[in-house]
């Protein structure tokens, strides 16, 4: 083998190592990495594997759907653990075999280098190839410096997810007996003052609104955990955002009271959060009517039936409006693109009277679920 072509191997070797090494830098350590450039993670989950996988799942029947999108998030960190592993025995695999003559017995072909860089990469150390001399050592000990160091940060990364992940569904599962199953604001609202703990909504905004300021620092880390689904097909951490977010806006534009201080941080902190995870995917928001004034007049009528004192509902409805297209444009972003479940604005009941009883009908069957 000529010098150019052992010196173009070798480059080759370098850049693939070096592209690892960068990706897991930014996916593992590096928190709230912004950079999407030389990226093979955000590539391989955002480009390739993503799209890919909705087009398979779309033909599916609509009952197995949730189980396949539940699935997408764990095969997809196996296959990225996968693909880091393979490359990086790829990249020293070149180079041992530029080095061959200083592996006994002499390495002449590329698959005993692909089996050499397994080896030391994993260190599993056979001894049926043996780096000889300093290039071919110095090549080796690198290499299993490197995969001891990437089985460290996998298992890292593996259970900060698994960790982010229960934190957020905490508070995605005891929304369900407050909010209903898909969410809903109104039906927070009412649920708040059939129990007569109104006045602990504002104690209960502060709860929230540090939960959503996890959801911003652990997505904007982790993209990979807007994938993992919550336990009941209905809901999502998305739902329990909007529902939450719909709450505090009819407080704010609505409700004639003058305790809903919290509600307000909490809409600006939740607002934000949505905001930045879409700017850090590079998700367009989208413009679109949620709510008409026939539905926003009757969810007045279930507020006036139990006691809220409506403000004047034409002149409200407009600042209602502008408040909540703040953030349902990035919530139809993120949930379209996710496939994730959004919250409803009101359930299909009838009347009032049969809310609470259809609100804990639907908690009952996502509970056996």
């Amino acid at each position: 083998m000529g010098i150019q072509s052992s010196i173009a191997i070798a480059s080759c070797g370098i850049i693939i190592i070096s592209l690892v090494c960068f990706d897991i830098f930014q996916s593992i350590i590096l928190p709230r990495a912004t950079s999407r450039r030389l990226r093979i993670a955000p590539l391989l989950v955002g480009k390739i594997l993503w799209p890919n996988y909705r087009k398979i799942v779309a033909r599916l029947p609509l009952s197995w759907r949730p189980s396949w999108y539940r699935a997408f998030a764990p095969l997809t960190f196996v296959t990225l653990i996968g693909v880091w592993l393979s490359l990086l025995i790829f990249g020293f695999a070149f180079l041992i075999f530029t080095a061959g003559n200083y592996v006994r017995p002499p390495i002449t072909k590329l698959s005993d280098a692909l089996y050499f860089a397994g080896t030391s990469v994993l260190t599993l150390g056979f001894g049926d190839l043996v780096a000889s001399q300093w290039p071919a050592r110095a090549i080796v000990l690198i290499a299993a410096m490197l995969g001891l160091i990437f089985m460290a940060l996998g298992v890292s990364l593996l259970f900060s997810m698994q960790s982010y992940f229960q934190q957020r569904e905490q508070t995605v599962n005891t929304l369900m007996s407050r909010a209903g199953s898909p969410a809903s604001g109104v039906v927070l609202l009412l649920r708040y003052r059939e129990l007569n703990i109104v006045s602990s909504l504002s104690h209960t905004f502060v709860q929230w609104e540090s939960w959503v300021a996890l959801i911003l620092e652990s997505h904007c880390a982790y993209p990979l955990l807007i994938h993992f689904r919550s336990g009941a097909t209905e809901n999502s951490w998305l739902a329990s955002v909007g529902a939450t977010l719909d709450a505090a806006t009819l407080l704010l534009t609505t409700v004639d009271g003058d305790w809903v201080g919290e509600a307000d941080l909490y809409y600006w902190m939740a607002v934000n959060t949505l905001k930045s995870i879409c700017n850090h995917l590079e998700l367009s928001p989208i413009e679109e009517e949620t709510v008409s004034y026939s539905e926003y007049l009757q969810a007045l009528e279930y507020l006036k039936d139990a006691r809220y004192k409506i403000k004047n509902s034409q002149s409200s409805f407009e600042y209602f409006k502008a408040r909540r297209s703040s953030y349902m444009r990035y919530l139809l972003a993120l949930s379209r693109t996710f496939e994730l479940p959004q919250h409803v604005w009101l359930p299909e009941f009838k009347d009032y009277s049969t809310k609470l009883s259809q609100t804990e009908s639907n908690i009952a069957v996502s509970a056996r679920n």
